[in-house]
């Protein structure tokens, strides 16, 4: 059970295996393991003492970034999420980066991007797809398709407000070569960076 894995130039934090979708791309239906992970199937949620631990057992001059980014959404457990990102900002001096789903407004009841634009440094957020329809299609979000969709889309507005580097993907051979302009476009009227992954 691995809580904190490196993959290329970056540490990577799974802190949680909970997530409110199950996309047809996820990695986790095909392998248990990424980077120098055994496994990423956690047996129970670590603390933030547990994160803080298993960091320092790095070189931490060799890494880049510290990425939230597992087998969950981060923001499920967002209280813990924050708590680690200020304690490796002021103990252990490294960028925290946030890969997450951009539902976490949805999860929590609540706007959290105040809370993580103080938190992070980066962002970069799964689109997924230019419209509701195909984003329930490809996520299988347990939230309605456009509920989801119109969240994601305020939450991507907001962290483009509060937060210098943003960034939303999608992944690429899921959705037409139309679907994957769309979602440019989408990007770029939302003034975010965009990548295919």
């Amino acid at each position: 059970m691995s809580i904190v894995y490196r993959y290329g130039r970056n540490l990577y934090i799974n802190l949680t295996n909970k997530c409110p979708c199950s996309c047809i791309f996820c990695i986790r239906d095909s392998t248990p393991r990424l980077g120098d992970a055994d496994s990423l199937w956690l047996k129970e949620e670590p603390s933030a003492e547990d994160v803080i631990r298993e960091l320092r057992y790095h070189n931490l001059m060799e890494i880049h970034e510290i990425v939230f980014c597992g087998y969950g959404e981060p923001t499920e457990r967002l209280d813990v999420l924050l708590e680690i990102a200020d304690r490796i900002h002021t103990s252990l001096k490294k960028n925290v980066r946030l890969d997450t789903n951009g539902l976490g407004n949805l999860l929590n009841g609540r706007d959290i991007v105040p809370d993580l634009a103080k938190a992070l440094d980066s962002i970069s957020i799964s689109l997924n797809a230019p419209d509701a329809e195909s984003y329930k299609r490809i996520t299988r979000c347990r939230f309605d398709g456009q509920e989801a969709f119109d969240s994601l889309i305020g939450f991507i507005k907001g962290c483009r407000v509060q937060m210098d580097d943003v960034t939303v993907s999608i992944v690429g051979g899921y959705l037409s070569t139309e679907d994957e302009e769309r979602s440019q476009r989408l990007a770029d009227e939302l003034g975010v960076d965009f990548r295919v992954r």
